[in-house]
Protein backbone atom coordinates (compact mmCIF):
# COMPACT_ATOMS: atom_id res chain seq x y z
CA UNK A 1 0.00 0.00 0.00
CA UNK A 2 2.80 2.02 0.80
CA UNK A 3 4.25 1.78 -3.03
CA UNK A 4 0.24 2.48 -4.67
CA UNK A 5 0.61 5.71 -2.33
CA UNK A 6 3.93 6.78 -3.25
CA UNK A 7 3.86 6.10 -7.08
CA UNK A 8 0.26 8.45 -6.90
CA UNK A 9 2.44 10.57 -5.17
CA UNK A 10 5.02 11.41 -7.51
CA UNK A 11 3.59 11.00 -10.69
CA UNK A 12 1.45 13.87 -11.61
CA UNK A 13 -1.69 13.39 -14.24
CA UNK A 14 -1.34 14.23 -17.55
CA UNK A 15 -4.25 16.83 -17.71
CA UNK A 16 -2.39 19.01 -15.01
CA UNK A 17 0.52 19.51 -17.70
CA UNK A 18 -1.82 19.98 -20.39
CA UNK A 19 -3.17 22.76 -18.49
CA UNK A 20 -0.72 23.95 -17.19
CA UNK A 21 1.01 23.60 -21.24
CA UNK A 22 -2.07 25.30 -22.84
CA UNK A 23 -1.75 28.49 -20.05
CA UNK A 24 1.83 28.83 -20.46
CA UNK A 25 1.78 28.73 -24.50
CA UNK A 26 -1.16 31.21 -24.74
CA UNK A 27 0.87 33.65 -21.88
CA UNK A 28 3.73 32.95 -24.12
CA UNK A 29 1.88 33.63 -27.17
CA UNK A 30 0.89 37.22 -26.05
CA UNK A 31 3.77 38.41 -24.73
CA UNK A 32 5.11 37.60 -28.31
CA UNK A 33 2.29 39.46 -29.37
CA UNK A 34 3.06 42.72 -27.50
CA UNK A 35 6.66 42.11 -28.06
CA UNK A 36 5.77 42.23 -32.27
CA UNK A 37 3.52 45.09 -31.52
CA UNK A 38 6.23 47.65 -29.57
CA UNK A 39 8.92 46.45 -32.34
CA UNK A 40 6.51 47.61 -34.95
CA UNK A 41 6.06 50.57 -33.54
CA UNK A 42 9.74 51.37 -32.69
CA UNK A 43 10.77 50.18 -36.21
CA UNK A 44 7.69 52.01 -38.08
CA UNK A 45 8.87 55.54 -36.33
CA UNK A 46 12.65 54.95 -36.84
CA UNK A 47 11.62 54.09 -40.62
CA UNK A 48 9.45 57.47 -40.53
CA UNK A 49 12.72 59.37 -39.18
CA UNK A 50 14.96 57.89 -41.75
CA UNK A 51 12.24 58.40 -45.02
CA UNK A 52 11.96 61.93 -43.73
CA UNK A 53 16.20 62.42 -42.99
CA UNK A 54 16.95 60.72 -46.35
CA UNK A 55 14.20 63.00 -47.88
CA UNK A 56 16.18 66.00 -46.79
CA UNK A 57 19.67 65.45 -47.43
CA UNK A 58 18.42 64.13 -51.05
CA UNK A 59 17.07 67.33 -51.62
CA UNK A 60 20.03 69.12 -50.19
CA UNK A 61 22.14 67.20 -52.39
CA UNK A 62 19.93 67.83 -55.35
CA UNK A 63 19.30 71.78 -54.68
CA UNK A 64 23.33 72.20 -54.00
CA UNK A 65 24.48 70.33 -57.45
CA UNK A 66 21.68 72.41 -58.85
CA UNK A 67 23.28 76.03 -57.62
CA UNK A 68 26.64 74.79 -58.29
CA UNK A 69 26.06 74.13 -61.53
CA UNK A 70 23.65 77.55 -62.20
CA UNK A 71 26.95 79.67 -61.06
CA UNK A 72 29.66 77.42 -62.76
CA UNK A 73 27.14 78.02 -66.25
CA UNK A 74 27.40 82.28 -64.88
CA UNK A 75 31.02 82.20 -64.65
CA UNK A 76 31.42 80.25 -68.05
CA UNK A 77 28.54 82.55 -69.89
CA UNK A 78 30.37 85.59 -67.98
CA UNK A 79 33.71 84.86 -69.29
CA UNK A 80 32.55 83.68 -72.93
CA UNK A 81 30.81 87.48 -73.14
CA UNK A 82 34.10 88.90 -71.46
CA UNK A 83 36.20 87.16 -74.03
CA UNK A 84 34.17 87.81 -76.76
CA UNK A 85 34.14 91.93 -75.52
CA UNK A 86 29.75 91.74 -75.81
CA UNK A 87 30.06 92.55 -72.10
CA UNK A 88 32.50 94.69 -70.27
CA UNK A 89 33.81 94.60 -66.45
CA UNK A 90 32.37 98.02 -65.77
CA UNK A 91 28.85 96.58 -67.12
CA UNK A 92 28.84 93.49 -65.08
CA UNK A 93 29.35 95.07 -61.88
CA UNK A 94 26.19 97.55 -62.68
CA UNK A 95 23.84 94.64 -63.68
CA UNK A 96 24.72 92.25 -61.00
CA UNK A 97 24.65 95.20 -58.25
Amino acid sequence: MSKVLLTSQTTTPKSIYKRWFIKNTQENHFKLLINHQRWLRTNISLSNESLCSTTISESYQYLSTLLLSNRMMLDQMTMTLLRKTWLFPYEMKIGFM
